[in-house]
Protein backbone atom coordinates (compact mmCIF):
# COMPACT_ATOMS: atom_id res chain seq x y z
CA UNK A 1 0.00 0.00 0.00
CA UNK A 2 3.01 2.44 0.62
CA UNK A 3 4.04 1.67 -2.90
CA UNK A 4 0.59 2.88 -4.23
CA UNK A 5 0.79 5.98 -2.25
CA UNK A 6 4.20 6.66 -3.32
CA UNK A 7 3.60 5.89 -7.05
CA UNK A 8 -0.19 8.59 -6.30
CA UNK A 9 2.42 11.33 -4.65
CA UNK A 10 4.87 11.09 -7.33
CA UNK A 11 1.89 11.34 -10.31
CA UNK A 12 0.62 14.66 -8.00
CA UNK A 13 3.82 15.99 -8.36
CA UNK A 14 4.21 15.31 -12.21
CA UNK A 15 1.32 16.52 -12.52
CA UNK A 16 2.17 20.10 -11.33
CA UNK A 17 4.80 20.41 -13.44
CA UNK A 18 3.26 20.75 -16.75
CA UNK A 19 1.31 22.82 -18.59
CA UNK A 20 -1.36 25.15 -16.56
CA UNK A 21 -2.79 25.18 -13.24
CA UNK A 22 -5.20 27.77 -11.55
CA UNK A 23 -4.61 27.69 -8.08
CA UNK A 24 -7.23 30.20 -7.19
CA UNK A 25 -9.11 33.08 -8.01
CA UNK A 26 -10.58 36.25 -6.91
CA UNK A 27 -12.11 39.33 -6.64
CA UNK A 28 -9.16 41.55 -6.11
CA UNK A 29 -11.04 45.97 -5.99
CA UNK A 30 -14.80 46.11 -7.42
CA UNK A 31 -15.83 50.03 -7.34
CA UNK A 32 -19.36 51.32 -8.30
CA UNK A 33 -19.76 54.83 -8.52
CA UNK A 34 -23.30 56.22 -9.32
CA UNK A 35 -23.10 60.00 -9.12
CA UNK A 36 -26.50 61.05 -10.86
CA UNK A 37 -28.71 58.40 -9.25
CA UNK A 38 -30.37 60.54 -7.56
CA UNK A 39 -31.53 62.43 -11.19
CA UNK A 40 -32.50 59.49 -12.82
CA UNK A 41 -29.82 59.85 -15.60
CA UNK A 42 -30.25 56.35 -17.06
CA UNK A 43 -34.14 57.03 -16.77
CA UNK A 44 -34.12 59.60 -19.35
CA UNK A 45 -35.18 57.18 -22.56
CA UNK A 46 -31.79 58.25 -23.98
CA UNK A 47 -29.24 55.51 -24.82
CA UNK A 48 -25.91 55.99 -22.95
CA UNK A 49 -22.70 55.67 -24.40
CA UNK A 50 -20.71 53.03 -22.85
CA UNK A 51 -16.96 53.06 -22.79
CA UNK A 52 -15.07 49.86 -21.78
CA UNK A 53 -11.53 49.51 -21.39
CA UNK A 54 -9.86 45.83 -20.87
CA UNK A 55 -6.04 45.29 -19.45
CA UNK A 56 -4.22 42.61 -18.20
CA UNK A 57 -1.27 42.86 -15.74
CA UNK A 58 0.79 40.06 -14.46
CA UNK A 59 3.37 39.58 -11.78
CA UNK A 60 5.75 37.03 -10.99
CA UNK A 61 5.43 35.58 -7.47
CA UNK A 62 8.47 33.39 -8.20
CA UNK A 63 8.69 29.33 -8.90
CA UNK A 64 7.00 29.69 -12.19
CA UNK A 65 3.98 31.21 -9.81
CA UNK A 66 1.92 34.44 -11.24
CA UNK A 67 -1.08 36.67 -10.06
CA UNK A 68 -2.80 37.69 -12.92
CA UNK A 69 -5.09 40.65 -13.06
CA UNK A 70 -7.99 41.20 -15.04
CA UNK A 71 -8.87 45.09 -14.64
CA UNK A 72 -12.36 45.72 -16.28
CA UNK A 73 -13.51 49.35 -16.28
CA UNK A 74 -16.69 50.80 -17.76
CA UNK A 75 -18.51 53.83 -17.91
CA UNK A 76 -21.18 54.82 -19.13
CA UNK A 77 -22.63 58.52 -20.15
CA UNK A 78 -25.57 60.23 -21.17
CA UNK A 79 -25.34 63.91 -22.80
CA UNK A 80 -21.78 64.36 -21.02
CA UNK A 81 -23.06 63.30 -17.87
CA UNK A 82 -21.67 60.42 -15.65
CA UNK A 83 -24.83 57.44 -15.30
CA UNK A 84 -22.15 55.28 -13.84
CA UNK A 85 -18.68 53.91 -13.43
CA UNK A 86 -18.13 50.36 -12.59
CA UNK A 87 -13.95 49.10 -12.11
CA UNK A 88 -13.70 45.53 -11.41
CA UNK A 89 -10.15 43.73 -10.66
CA UNK A 90 -10.97 40.06 -10.99
CA UNK A 91 -7.43 37.90 -10.39
CA UNK A 92 -6.14 34.55 -10.63
CA UNK A 93 -3.23 32.82 -9.08
CA UNK A 94 -1.84 30.10 -11.53
CA UNK A 95 1.39 28.05 -11.46
CA UNK A 96 2.89 27.36 -15.01
CA UNK A 97 4.27 24.27 -15.53
CA UNK A 98 8.16 23.14 -16.53
CA UNK A 99 7.36 22.39 -19.98
CA UNK A 100 6.25 25.38 -20.66
CA UNK A 101 9.34 27.45 -22.61
CA UNK A 102 9.36 31.14 -21.04
CA UNK A 103 8.52 32.91 -24.49
CA UNK A 104 5.66 31.76 -24.13
CA UNK A 105 4.34 32.22 -20.41
CA UNK A 106 3.42 35.77 -21.43
CA UNK A 107 1.08 34.81 -23.88
CA UNK A 108 -0.73 32.25 -21.79
CA UNK A 109 -1.06 34.71 -19.20
CA UNK A 110 -2.30 37.63 -20.84
CA UNK A 111 -4.49 35.23 -23.60
CA UNK A 112 -5.25 31.99 -22.01
CA UNK A 113 -5.58 32.80 -17.86
CA UNK A 114 -7.54 36.58 -18.96
CA UNK A 115 -9.77 34.38 -21.08
CA UNK A 116 -10.84 31.61 -18.00
CA UNK A 117 -11.25 34.94 -15.26
CA UNK A 118 -13.05 37.31 -17.97
CA UNK A 119 -16.69 35.52 -17.98
CA UNK A 120 -16.23 36.07 -13.59
CA UNK A 121 -15.64 39.45 -14.36
CA UNK A 122 -18.11 40.10 -16.87
CA UNK A 123 -21.06 38.45 -13.74
CA UNK A 124 -19.56 41.04 -11.21
CA UNK A 125 -19.84 43.95 -13.59
CA UNK A 126 -23.19 42.96 -14.90
CA UNK A 127 -24.35 42.35 -10.80
CA UNK A 128 -22.77 45.80 -10.27
CA UNK A 129 -24.95 47.55 -12.71
CA UNK A 130 -28.21 45.87 -11.54
CA UNK A 131 -27.68 46.76 -7.58
CA UNK A 132 -26.98 50.50 -9.13
CA UNK A 133 -30.13 50.19 -10.25
CA UNK A 134 -30.00 49.97 -13.80
CA UNK A 135 -30.12 47.37 -16.62
CA UNK A 136 -27.51 44.68 -16.55
CA UNK A 137 -24.51 45.01 -18.45
CA UNK A 138 -23.08 42.41 -20.14
CA UNK A 139 -20.02 42.39 -21.71
CA UNK A 140 -19.29 41.14 -25.32
CA UNK A 141 -16.56 38.68 -25.57
CA UNK A 142 -13.00 39.73 -25.22
CA UNK A 143 -10.30 39.10 -27.93
CA UNK A 144 -7.34 38.85 -25.67
CA UNK A 145 -5.05 37.83 -28.73
CA UNK A 146 -5.62 41.46 -30.13
CA UNK A 147 -4.43 43.06 -26.10
CA UNK A 148 -1.18 40.82 -26.58
CA UNK A 149 -0.55 42.10 -30.22
CA UNK A 150 -1.30 45.62 -29.16
CA UNK A 151 0.60 45.23 -26.23
CA UNK A 152 3.88 43.90 -28.31
CA UNK A 153 3.17 46.74 -31.40
CA UNK A 154 3.48 49.80 -28.24
CA UNK A 155 6.88 47.80 -27.15
CA UNK A 156 8.42 47.17 -30.47
CA UNK A 157 7.63 51.26 -31.27
CA UNK A 158 9.11 52.39 -27.89
CA UNK A 159 12.42 49.93 -28.44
Amino acid sequence: MAENETAQAQAAGANTQQGLAFLHQYLKDLSFENPNAASGLMAQGKQPKIDIDVNVNNRDLGDRRFEVELHTSVKATVDGQTGFIVECVYAGLVQIGNDVPDEAIEKLLVVEVSRYLFPFAREIVSDATVKGGYPPLLLNPFNFLTLLANRKDRGEAEA
